[in-house]
């Protein structure tokens, strides 16, 4: 059996004349875009790449579009951003990477930080030249985030923090880190928490990178010995950081599936080889998951669009996130006849062998498989709460 044609548009969402006006850009741009949509196993090389596509697309405005006017944007509804994210995919732009905590991280700060410290620092985002990581999990705290014990105690205009981050993805290269930290007591729980933002070049911050089993290191711990932060930079209230905390999980956990959904699909169709007979069902699986994440992820976005926050829906996005990436990798996996434990010897196999690893993970970080069962169950089919 051949590849499967998994390119349908998103133009049903409103906006063809966008989505086409950006594919002619695309084909006019071919050879600027061509080098930063290689892909690559060295993660230094994959994240130079994306932000200078960040750089080409803000210089030309598209990567402006959906953002609001005033912190770096031209106007208009998340519906842009996705356009766009779903027309690189189908030119072959091989992965989000840093493009994923723009979707997180940068809604945050236009809710919930002060207006001046967001217009200052989201152009730079916007335009790639300064990247976010997020500091949440400890040691002593993954899934049960409320018992963290990272602290900022106020000091006149300042926020002293210490403490100890770790799994933050992306903080070798980022330059700032949204952190959860404790500015109430421990019996506070999440009563207890803010959401500030950290410059990583401060005196007393340290970023030890951590090789992961995939070979590469885009988790890292990061260490606050008594770090300085200016009070504007607190991004909600002093003790109000649970609120933020979960608008920045329901949109890791949900609107990103439409970046990760266009991720798989670019992955599937670019294998070179034909699927044998014998592997039919689980491509269908496949095909057919990728489809159902693909409109759970529409779904969201055309919430978010009408100005509607996310729900407990994000969990079930997760959910399905999280099985079509294993099986996508698992059916990938047997494709290529190489054991993924082996060393390759070329970069498909290199970056197949990344990926499969990586997938293992995905029932973890961002909230466990379990906790999100559990939401679904409560929240969505109200199962236990009578």
């Amino acid at each position: 059996m051949t590849n499967p044609a998994l390119g349908v548009s998103i133009s049903s969402l409103g906006l063809p004349e966008f989505a086409e006006r950006f594919r002619q850009w695309m084909t006019d741009h071919q050879a600027e875009l061509n080098p930063l949509f290689a892909p690559h196993s060295d993660y230094d090389l994959r994240v130079d790449a994306a932000r200078r596509l960040r750089k080409l697309l803000f210089d030309h405005e598209w990567g402006r579009a959906g953002w609001p006017e005033g912190f770096g944007g031209a106007g208009g509804d998340p519906l842009f951003r996705a356009v766009l994210h779903d027309e690189l995919h189908q030119a072959g732009w091989p992965g989000p990477a840093v493009f994923e905590h723009l979707e997180i991280i940068a809604p945050a700060l236009i809710e919930f930080a002060d207006p001046g410290f967001a217009a200052e620092v989201l152009p730079d985002f916007l335009d790639g030249s300064r990247s976010w990581s997020q500091g949440f999990s400890e040691p002593e705290a993954g899934s049960d985030l409320a018992s963290l014990r990272t602290r900022a105690t106020l000091d006149g205009e300042d926020l002293v923090v210490s403490g100890h981050k770790i799994w933050t993805s992306w903080s070798k290269w980022a330059h700032w880190c949204l952190a959860l930290v404790r500015t109430g007591t421990a019996e506070q729980r999440h009563r207890g928490l803010s959401m500030i933002a950290i410059d990583l070049n401060s005196p007393g911050v340290q970023v030890r990178p951590i090789r992961q089993a995939n070979g590469t290191d885009e988790l890292a711990e990061v260490w606050f010995d008594d770090v300085r932060v200016p009070r504007r930079q607190l991004v909600g209230q002093v003790d109000g950081g649970w609120r933020v905390a979960m608008h920045l999980l329901a949109r890791e956990r949900g609107t990103v599936s439409w970046l990760r959904q266009g991720d798989f699909r670019q992955r599937l169709t670019a294998s070179s080889k034909v699927f044998p007979e014998n592997l039919d069902r689980q491509l269908g699986d496949v095909v057919l998951q990728l489809a159902g994440l693909r409109a759970a992820g529409a779904t969201l976005l055309a919430r978010e669009a009408a100005g509607q926050q996310l729900g407990p829906e994000a969990a079930y996005n997760k959910l399905l996130m999280t099985r079509t990436e294993q099986n996508l990798y698992n059916l990938l996996r047997d494709l290529d006849g190489v054991p993924v434990a082996l060393p390759g010897t070329h970069t498909e196999h290199a970056l197949l062998q990344q990926d499969y690893l990586f997938s293992r993970i995905v029932t973890i970080y961002g909230g466990s498989q379990q906790m999100q069962l559990i939401t679904v169950a409560r929240h969505i089919l109200g199962l236990g709460n009578g």
